[in-house]
């Protein structure tokens, strides 16, 4: 049986590449254009706005000059280091508040796991719950060092990032197995039971292993990194990270909505690196 599944493990592997998608090292892209009209104006003060004029509830400097302040301590899921997270975020040039991205004002959060963003949030996003808004003050050496990143970031550049944490993919350990620690890319095998959020089950494989393409399902590819091989964890995959793209075979799946996963990785292949 093992031997099987490495087998079709590699053979997965090549093929994986049609669905995988590259990691984003920060979340930062230029804007889309766009000819529609604009929005009416709001009143509402807008979230970067409030930490801009608002007293924090609390405030910690870590080591390396790293300033983490709270504003709204969120009640939702807490987020691990290494995690994955949904957010939106304002980021300005702390020396002349500059805006070089925000996708407040593109008016969706993304979603990313931290093991791909700047050295900065890697040590300032974890501990932040869901609902909770947090600014981060970040020294060019936790940002993109004396190099910057031109045209946006000009040469060792301190950063200032508002954050507002919408949702965060959450983990728990059942068993810990004694194989190969899973990679950021990978292709998984494993024995799962998929469930939405009111309990119903929409998919059991624990009869068959399934491998899972990389790319097929973002959660996944966030959720497994650091297992072992033999162990079990339960997931509780946010809507933003349970979409499947065209074309996978996956009918009785729901798509961009909150799923619970349990499963037993049975076997793994990491993958090279972009």
């Amino acid at each position: 049986m093992r031997h099987g599944l490495f087998a079709i493990i590699a053979l997965a592997g090549l093929a994986g590449s049609t669905f995988a998608q590259a990691p984003k090292e920060e979340p930062m892209s230029q804007p889309a254009a766009t000819t529609a009209a604009p929005a009416a104006a709001s009143t509402e003060p807008k979230k970067w706005e409030i930490a801009a004029d608002a007293k924090p509830v609390e405030r910690k400097e870590l080591e390396g000059g790293l300033i983490l302040e709270d504003f709204v301590v969120g009640s939702g899921t807490e987020v691990k280091a290494g995690s994955a997270v949904v957010a939106n975020y304002h980021g300005t040039l702390k020396t002349t508040g500059t805006v070089f991205d925000s996708s407040f004002q593109k008016g969706e959060p993304i979603a990313f796991p931290l093991a791909g963003v700047i050295e900065g949030w890697q040590k300032g996003v974890p501990g932040m719950k869901v609902g909770g808004l947090r600014r981060l003050t970040i020294p060019f050496a936790l940002a993109y060092g004396e190099q910057g990143r031109p045209p946006q970031i000009p040469p060792s550049a301190d950063l200032v990032f508002v954050i507002e944490l919408v949702d965060a993919i959450g983990t728990e350990d059942l068993s810990e197995g004694t194989g190969e620690v899973a990679g950021p890319r990978f292709v998984a095998v494993t024995k799962h039971k998929i469930a939405t959020l009111d309990g119903k089950e929409v998919e059991n494989t624990n009869d068959a292993p399934y491998i899972w393409i990389p790319g097929e399902l973002m959660g996944i590819d966030f959720g497994i990194t650091g297992m072992k091989v033999g162990g079990k964890r339960k997931l509780t995959v946010p809507a933003k990270m349970a979409i499947t793209p065209q074309g996978l075979p996956t009918p009785s799946r729901p798509t961009n909505e909150t799923l619970v996963i349990e499963l037993e990785l049975v076997a793994l292949r990491n993958l090279p690196g972009r």
